[in-house]
């Protein structure tokens, strides 16, 4: 029996291991890559990937009013393999300077990036859920939660 639970507990450690090394490089993002689009009744909101380098990936999103038909918000986005470690950077008319939030947990379809001192958000989780849809949930406190169902554009 000892036996058993020495192989099951090495089994686990090394099934960590090597998931920790898959997600941790911005190659392990790159299902990111690409224009992805959401829209409601109220709003068009985009977003969009490409690879800059290696270590970067480039990003820009922006929040289209159909009522009022202008773009109401939009941000600039990096995400920055440095250290050894991956942060999502975002620069938004909301704050004078970028807010940086540190990938925390990661597997193959999933990226979670936090930053606890921040006001809002504290925590962005992008989910891959199949070749043409991501899910992002931006969370915080207060209640102010909410996801974003994203389809992707066609290379066609």
């Amino acid at each position: 029996m000892l036996k058993v639970i020495i192989l099951v507990s090495l089994c686990l450690v090394f099934q960590t291991t090597v998931h920790a090394k898959a997600c941790g490089t911005i190659e392990s993002l790159t299902w990111l890559v690409g224009n992805w689009n959401s829209e409601n009744s109220q709003l068009k909101i985009n977003e969009s990937w490409k690879q800059i380098s290696a270590k970067t990936l480039e990003g820009s999103g922006y929040t289209h009013s159909i009522e009022k038909n202008k773009i109401v918000s939009s941000e600039t986005l990096r995400l920055v393999e440095m250290s050894g470690e991956i942060f999502y950077i975002a620069k938004v008319a909301s704050n004078d300077l970028p807010v940086a939030f540190k990938l925390t947990s990661c597997t193959a379809k999933t990226a979670i990036f936090e930053n606890p001192q921040h006001d809002f958000p504290k925590k962005l989780s992008y989910q891959f859920n199949k070749a043409k849809s991501i899910t992002v949930f931006v969370s915080g406190e207060n209640d102010k939660d909410f996801s974003i169902e994203f389809i992707g554009e066609d290379d066609s």
